[in-house]
C-alpha cells in the first residue's frame, strides 16, 4: 500500500474551497430567524376553551397531579412517566409504556411550549391540551384510569385544592370506583351524576393544561443569539443558512419551530395502515370533550377551530410537525421512532424523500409494503436537499436545547 498524503498547501486549498461553497445567511434570512425568538417572559397565547388556563393556583394543582402515579390503574404511571423533565419533557423510549408495561403505537411528543400549538397528538385528535390529557388518562395503553376513578382520586386526595378553584365537589356516593362511558356501571348512573363526574374529569384536564403551559422552552442559546446576546459559531451559521435556504423553515416556523400543521413525510409507522391526520380529524370531531362540547369554556371559539380543521386537505398519512425546541435532547425522532440519531432522521425523512437522496422522487407516490406508510408524500419536500450538511443542521438545532425547568415547576419534593 502506498502512503498517500496531500501537500499542506493543497489541504488548505480544499478547506478554503469547502468554506467558500458553504451557504451564507442573507440579511433577510437572518431577520426571519430572529423573529422566531421566544422568551420565558413572553405572554402566552390564550386557551379560550379553558377558563383556568392561566390561573397559577390551577397550575400548581396540575403540577401535583402531573407527577402523581396514583392517577393510573396500577399506581405506577404518571404523566411524567412518558414526559420526563430531564429528557426535554419527552420519552427516552421508542414508544411509551403505560400500565402493566403496555406499549403505545407512536412515540410520545414533548409537552413543553404547548401553549403555542392548536392540535395535539401526532394526528391532532385533540384540539386542546386539556382534551388531550383526558384521552391519555383513560387510554388502556397509557394510564387506564377511568373518569369515575379520577373524580374519586380528587375527592380522596386533592379535595381542598380542587374546591379552592372550582367550588364544592359533587356527591360521589352513588358513583362506583371504576366506570367510564360505554360500560354497564357508567350507563347505570343518572344523566346528572354523569355530568357531575365528567365536570370533575374535565377540570382535572384543565389544571393539567394550566401546569403544562408553564413549561416554556424559551431563552435558549438561539433566543439569546436572536436578541444579540451571543454569537453563532461558523458551523452553526452554516446550519442556520441550510435550515432557511433548504426550506426546513417552511414547516418548522414560528417561535416553536413548528407550523402546527400536518404533513406526510412517507415515514414508516409502527402500526400498518396508520392514516394519521385522516383518522385523527374524525376522532376530534366525534370527541365529546372537544372545544365545541358541553365542557368547553368557550364553545364559539372551539367551534371556529373545528370548522377550520374541517377545511384541511391531504390528511391521509399526515402527522403533525413537532417542535424543534429541545429536539437534540430527545432520543428518538418521528412518530414511529424512525431514528435514534437526528442526522440519520434528517437523511431518511428529507434527503431521501426530497431532492437530495436520489430515490426520493420514486417514493413520492407514497408508502408501500416495505415502509408501512400510507398516502402521498407532501410536495413541500420536493426541493428539500440538505444532503452533506446534516451535521451543521444538528449543531444549529443544539442551540434550541431547553434550559432546566425552574424548581417551582419541576417535580414536587413529596
Amino acid at each position: 500500500m502506498h502512503d498517500i498524503r496531500l501537500p499542506l498547501g493543497m489541504l488548505i486549498g480544499l478547506t478554503l474551497i469547502a468554506a467558500a461553497c458553504a451557504p451564507e445567511l442573507t440579511a433577510e434570512q437572518e431577520a426571519r430567524l430572529r423573529d422566531m425568538a421566544l422568551s420565558a417572559e413572553d405572554p402566552l397565547p390564550a386557551s379560550p376553551t379553558n377558563g383556568v388556563a392561566d390561573d397559577l393556583q390551577a397550575a400548581q394543582l396540575g403540577r401535583l397531579i402531573f407527577f402523581d402515579e396514583r392517577m393510573s390503574s396500577d399506581g405506577e404511571v404518571s404523566c411524567a412517566s412518558c414526559h420526563e423533565p430531564d429528557r426535554g419533557w419527552s420519552d427516552p423510549r421508542a414508544v411509551s409504556r403505560g400500565v402493566d408495561g403496555n406499549e403505545g403505537g407512536r412515540h410520545s411528543m414533548p409537552v413543553h411550549s404547548i401553549a403555542h400549538q392548536n392540535f395535539f397528538f401526532w394526528d391532532g385528535r385533540a384540539d386542546s391540551v386539556w382534551s388531550q390529557t383526558l384521552q391519555a388518562i383513560e387510554s388502556e395503553a397509557e394510564m387506564d384510569f377511568t373518569r369515575a376513578e379520577v373524580a374519586h382520586y380528587v375527592a380522596d386526595h386533592r379535595r381542598a385544592d380542587y374546591e379552592a378553584i372550582f367550588g364544592p365537589m359533587p356527591d360521589l356516593s352513588s358513583v362506583p370506583r371504576r366506570a367510564t362511558a360505554g360500560d354497564a356501571a357508567w350507563e347505570a348512573l343518572s344523566a346528572q351524576t354523569k355530568r357531575d363526574v365528567e365536570r370533575v374529569f374535565t377540570n382535572v384536564g384543565k389544571v393539567l393544561e394550566a401546569y403544562q403551559r408553564q413549561l416554556n422552552c424559551g431563552d435558549t442559546r438561539f433566543d439569546q443569539w436572536a436578541r444579540g446576546e451571543v454569537s453563532m459559531t461558523r458551523t452553526e451559521e452554516i446550519g442556520a443558512a441550510v435550515f432557511v435556504q433548504e426550506r426546513c423553515i417552511d414547516c418548522h416556523s414560528g417561535v416553536t419551530f413548528s407550523d402546527g400543521e400536518f404533513h406526510n413525510l412517507g415515514l414508516p409507522s409502527r402500526e400498518n395502515g396508520d392514516t394519521g391526520r385522516q383518522q385523527g380529524l374524525a376522532s376530534l370531531l366525534d370527541n365529546p370533550f372537544n372545544g365545541a362540547g358541553e365542557y368547553s369554556d368557550n364553545t364559539a371559539a372551539g367551534t371556529a377551530r373545528l370548522v377550520e380543521a374541517m377545511e384541511e386537505n391531504n390528511t391521509l398519512g399526515a402527522f403533525r410537525t413537532p417542535t424543534l425546541r429541545g429536539v437534540t435532547q430527545r432520543r428518538f425522532f418521528g412518530h414511529g421512532s424512525n431514528a435514534q440519531q437526528l442526522g440519520q432522521f434528517l437523511e431518511e425523512a428529507y434527503d431521501r424523500n426530497g431532492g437530495g437522496g436520489g430515490d426520493g422522487r420514486d417514493r413520492r407516490r407514497g408508502g408501500d409494503d416495505n415502509n408501512n406508510s400510507v398516502g402521498q408524500i407532501d410536495p413541500i419536500l420536493r426541493d428539500v436537499d440538505a444532503d452533506g450538511f446534516e451535521e451543521e443542521l444538528v449543531q444549529f438545532m443544539q442551540m434550541l436545547e431547553c434550559r432546566p425547568t425552574p424548581a417551582q415547576w419541576g417535580p414536587p419534593s413529596n
